[in-house]
Order: C-alpha cells, then structure tokens, then sequence
C-alpha cells in the first residue's frame, strides 16, 4: 500500500481539479469513510444538467464536441474518478465516489481577454471547466456540471454564458434538448 504522501503527491500531479483539498484531508482527516450529512445536498452555485439514459462516453465526447464548436482548443481532461479512486486507500475515502468523472478545462481567448482587461486579478477565474460525471447507482445517468463566475461584469456575463452554451449544445448532441 502506498503511504499518503504518495498519494498526495499524485493528486499534486493533477494539477487540473484542485486537489489541494486532499493535502488538507490527508492532513486533518483520519478517514472519509463515512459522508457528511449533508452530502446528498446541491452544492451552492454549481449549475448541473442530468442527461438520462445515455452512455458516459457519449456524453464526455459531446462535451468535447461542445467546446470545440465554439472555437476553443481541445479541452484538458482531468481524470477525476480515477485519481480519487487511486487515492482511496491512503486518504480513507471509498473508492467508488463515481463511476465515471472528468473535469473539461478549457479557455476561450475572447472571455479571458474580457476578463483580463477588467482586472489582472480574474485571471484566476481561467480556465473555466466543465465535469462529467455518473454515480455507481446510475451509471446511465450523466451529469454535466459547472462553476459559474460569480463576477457582476461583461467578462462574467461572457464567461457564464459560454459555459450555459456549451451545456446546452453538449445535451443537443446527445438528442437531451
């Protein structure tokens, strides 16, 4: 078994799904084995879309489709499941969070240009990023889900209504209008 410093160090690897949470669960957390109550609740501004009765993968290639259709370069793929899955073991969480999970990141020249130019600080708002993901119980059930920009601007105004478009038109691909 590996000790939770190299688990650590593969979740820092990763780089694209912020898993710096896992340095701070590895440290305070003795074990994730059991969820918090409120798991089962929606997380606070995330904006997500359930597409029923489909394959993973045809839902991951629509969102890819998705964003290249906007113009935008391929997106980085964040093997999100897999690397929580690898992790599991050292950091006490169960293996099987999800059946499948990836996180798209992506960057739009135009929205971070408009960002940028309203303050050099939004460029921690780049790159945005869409996650894919089916549970263990519904593995056919595909959700697609986002952070949206909580910036009262044009940049945010572009940055959210990128992100809606490229949902709506991954759920169009897959016949989910």
């Amino acid at each position: 078994m590996r000790n939770a410093a190299s688990s650590i160090m593969a979740c820092v690897a990763c780089r694209l799904c912020g898993t710096a949470l896992s340095l701070l669960l590895a440290a305070t957390a003795p074990s994730l084995t059991t969820l918090p109550a409120h798991a089962g609740e929606r997380a606070a501004g995330i904006v997500s879309r359930s597409l029923a009765d489909i394959d993973y993968a045809d839902a991951r290639d629509a969102l890819a489709e998705a964003i290249a259709e906007e113009g935008i370069a391929a997106p980085v793929v964040s093997h999100f499941a897999d690397m929580l899955a690898r992790t599991a073991d050292d950091l006490g969480h169960r293996a099987d969070l999800y059946a499948h999970a990836e996180i798209l990141t992506f960057c739009s020249v135009g929205v971070a240009a408009r960002l940028a130019t309203e303050a050099a600080e939004n460029i921690a708002l780049c790159p945005l990023s869409v996650a894919v993901y089916a549970l263990p119980g519904a593995p056919r059930t595909v959700t697609l889900a986002y952070r949206p920009p909580a910036l009262d601007s044009a940049g945010g105004d572009a940055a959210r209504a990128l992100l809606a478009r490229i949902m709506a038109r991954a759920a169009n691909l897959v016949g989910r209008p």
